[in-house]
């Protein structure tokens, strides 16, 4: 029987069929220093996920305990702690509302990558799935999009791909200095014109008609 647990940037694959939503927040000093959120929201489904925690197994998975979940955080957490660069590391695991957040500091940006990268060889996923997301380099953030969403996607049976119809995507990138130009026409900047949001669909980011890519420069 297949296992599966708190895997941040995939989603918590027991619970198909369950709403959620993503939310990605970056604060980056001019230094490129700064903080990162990560969170998943599943409380529009908590009484279904209710109902599934109750279950040795769903479409093949087997179900893990509270408990496990929150082993699986702790592991996270150290995972984070003990990469260079990274500090402050904390895991919430609100298992009354299923919110789920990852919060850190790093010094600069290629050590919240190298969170990705341990991440990744620690749950063994495929060596091809590149992990920096995120560069910034002479008053230039860059968030890319590398993984080949829409093959594992395809991979899926059809109870799998469920969860995704109705799940929503939210980054927001926030700096010390003004934005002078952004890539990503479906983005909008704050009236301090200091933070950028985008809002969308994981349907459409997986099927390609809306794009997480931005590329965005600074005054």
């Amino acid at each position: 029987m297949k296992k599966i647990y708190f895997i941040p940037l995939l989603c918590f694959i027991f619970l198909f069929q369950s709403c959620f939503e993503v939310i990605e927040e970056v604060k980056l000093k001019d230094d490129g220093s700064g903080h990162f959120n990560f969170a998943i929201n599943f409380s529009q489904s908590k009484s279904k996920i209710n109902s599934i925690l109750k279950m040795e197994k769903v479409n093949g998975y087997a179900i893990p305990s509270k408990d496990e979940i929150r082993k699986e955080a702790s592991k996270l957490e150290t995972l984070a702690q003990n990469t260079t660069g990274i500090s402050n590391v904390k895991t919430n695991i609100d298992l009354t509302n299923y919110i789920f957040i990852v919060d850190l500091d790093f010094e600069k940006i290629s050590n919240l990558n190298a969170v990705f990268l341990k991440l990744k060889n620690n749950k063994k996923l495929d060596p091809k799935i590149t992990t920096d997301y995120f560069t910034y380099t002479d008053k230039k953030f860059i968030r890319s999009q590398k993984v080949p969403i829409k093959a594992l996607y395809e991979k899926l049976d059809k109870a799998n791909k469920e969860i995704f119809e109705t799940a929503k995507y939210t980054s927001v990138y926030k700096f010390d200095s003004t934005i002078k130009s952004f890539s990503n026409k479906n983005a909008t900047t704050s009236k301090s014109n200091k933070a950028i949001k985008l809002n969308g669909s994981v349907i459409n980011v997986i099927n390609g008609s809306e794009k997480i890519e931005n590329t965005i420069t600074l005054n």
